[in-house]
């Protein structure tokens, strides 16, 4: 499986810096460019990886945009993401949904502020409990803005269809979060492939963030 390339932050800050001041400085009547970037952090409430990028954490461990975080059951799960809007600004909204399948799953579908849509954040083994839609906020490049709230709890137990398989694909309480695989890449430079874990990530820290998208209007 071909792996999304990775930007480098603060290359694509410059990038960000420079079509600003562009669009600033541009001629008179010229449409603004305004960019945008959503870093999407992990979203547990402990900074315990128990699985490197994978789909699946079974053997042999094919890749893909995931983590597992250890979350215990009832613990909350956040939207935790840093946003840059330049100019300064609202980087878009974002619509919690169940999107419970073969695994109870919460997912926030992600609108810029024209309103096209720009991806999905999931989290399985998730029982959804925010149903309002929220700011997702934008600040500069170098601080970006940090949006943080609840959007759901993780699940106690699993429904049978993702306890059943052999093996099954829930053994127990944990976060297991991902992105919309077009438009969004994985920080590899990071976080390890499975089924490496992991402790002492800074969450805090929007350089370690989980996986990433941008875009221009």
């Amino acid at each position: 499986m071909t792996r999304p390339r990775i930007f480098a932050p603060l290359l694509t800050l410059a990038i960000l810096v420079g079509v600003a001041a562009g669009a600033l400085t541009g001629r008179t009547g010229a449409r603004a460019i305004t960019a945008y970037d959503l870093y999407m952090m992990p979203g547990g409430v402990t900074n315990a990886l128990t699985c490197g990028w994978h789909s699946a954490c079974i053997s042999p461990y094919s890749w893909g945009n995931a983590l597992d975080w250890g979350n215990a059951g009832g613990n909350a799960v956040y939207w935790r993401s840093y946003g840059v809007a330049v100019p300064t600004g609202a980087i878009g909204v974002g619509f919690p949904l169940d999107v419970s399948g073969t695994c109870k799953a919460a997912g926030v579908d992600v609108y810029d502020v024209g309103w096209i849509p720009r991806g999905r954040v999931v989290f399985t083994h998730t029982q959804l409990t925010r149903t309002t839609s929220f700011a997702i906020a934008g600040g500069p490049p170098l601080t970006p803005a940090l949006t943080l709230l609840s959007v759901g709890t993780t699940a106690s137990t699993e429904l049978y269809s993702c306890t059943s398989p052999t093996p099954p694909l829930w053994s127990g309480p944990h976060l297991h979060q991902y992105s919309t695989a077009s438009g969004w890449y994985a920080n590899t430079a990071v976080y390890p492939n499975a089924p490496s874990t992991g402790t002492g990530y800074n969450l805090g820290t929007w350089t370690n963030w989980q996986n990433r998208t941008y875009w221009y209007q």
